[in-house]
């Protein structure tokens, strides 16, 4: 199947919905659903003429689309992806699957090898920073990984300036929100460089003045399979934003910057290699690039980049540090 005979609905019509909305328009889809489920005006101003728009996904579903991008609420997501899978679509989820490890037994039933493939959204997979890191592992170029720090900060009334953000599904708990979940990318990238966690502690909660629900501040420390030391700092409170992650090896050090668009490889004081980004270079590339990666791979069967697996792992790795912080104590996986 071409891309252009592809029907694909969206479900959810906030930022990141509107987003992949105009990227699967971008690349050449052109029968386009959208289901928004809130009693608002359709954004028509910024999402491509002739969207068909629907109230409920049952309704959506009837119209036998090939693949449904889940965007809706962190608390929504498996539900979403149940229906989906059920009706028979693939279906690109975005992260995280779910916000809690009720009904994923229900979920791994809906799931057939040689049936529908799942992406799990976690589009960082393709930063050229993050790729040549990887690159350079599976080279050897840093020998043993002794320990890695991630630092992550941003500050949450700024993402969408446009809405109150303690309404957010990223402030609220019962939406399935906080640092440790709406910015799991990190933990994401970390499972995929450097292996799960044998366990898992964090500290933090709601430290900061914003009016959340859920936390805004988490320290999180694991030792992989592998035995590198990790770190990972998150919080909701900072300006200008920093995501950053810094790698201490046998052979070399590396820095990754995202605001800088920096990744660097270097020995003994020494620039080894880096990779920069050019100023024109825009984040809209990593979900672009995912997303075709994803539907061309439909026809052949390959396996996504990021498997259903993959995010019920990541998933877990995040619970338990949600669970940690609440206890105080650490959580063996």
């Amino acid at each position: 199947m071409k891309i252009s005979a592809l029907k694909a609905v969206v479900v959810g019509l906030g930022s990141i919905g509107v987003r992949h909305l105009n990227n699967l328009h971008a690349l050449g889809i052109r029968e386009l659903g959208a289901v928004r489920t809130r009693n608002l005006p359709p954004p028509a101003q910024i999402i491509p003429k002739d969207v068909q728009l629907f109230q409920s996904l049952d309704q959506a579903l009837k119209q036998n689309f090939d693949l449904v991008v889940v965007a809706n609420p962190t608390s929504l997501h498996l539900k979403t992806l149940i229906e989906a899978l059920k009706a028979g679509c693939h279906v690109y989820v975005e992260k995280p699957v779910a916000h809690e490890k009720r009904h994923l037994s229900e979920l791994m039933r809906c799931v057939d090898p040689h049936g529908p493939r799942v992406l799990v959204g976690c589009q960082l997979r393709m930063h050229p920073g993050l790729r040549k890191i990887e690159e350079w592992i599976q080279q050897g170029r840093l020998g043993k990984i002794y320990s890695v720090q991630v630092d992550l900060g941003e500050y949450l009334p700024d993402w969408h300036p446009w809405e109150d953000y303690r309404q957010s599904y990223a402030a609220r708990a019962d939406q399935g929100g906080g640092v440790i979940l709406t910015l799991i990318h990190e933990l994401d990238y970390l499972h995929w460089l450097f292996g799960k966690p044998r366990s898992v502690f964090a500290i933090g909660g709601h430290r900061t003045s914003l009016e959340v629900t859920a936390e805004d501040t988490a320290l999180i420390s694991f030792e992989t399979e592998q035995g590198i030391c990790v770190q990972l700092r998150m919080d909701y409170w900072r300006k200008p934003p920093v995501r950053h992650m810094n790698i201490v090896a046998e052979k070399a050090i590396v820095d990754w910057d995202y605001p800088a668009r920096l990744t660097t490889l270097q020995q003994n004081g020494h620039l080894l290699e880096e990779v920069i980004l050019a100023p024109s270079w825009d984040r809209n590339e990593l979900f672009l690039s995912m997303m075709k990666e994803f539907i061309e791979g439909i026809p052949g069967g390959s396996i996504p980049r990021v498997t259903l697996q993959e995010g019920i792992d990541v998933l877990n790795t995040a619970l338990a540090a949600k669970q940690s912080l609440q206890t105080g104590r650490q959580v063996r996986l």
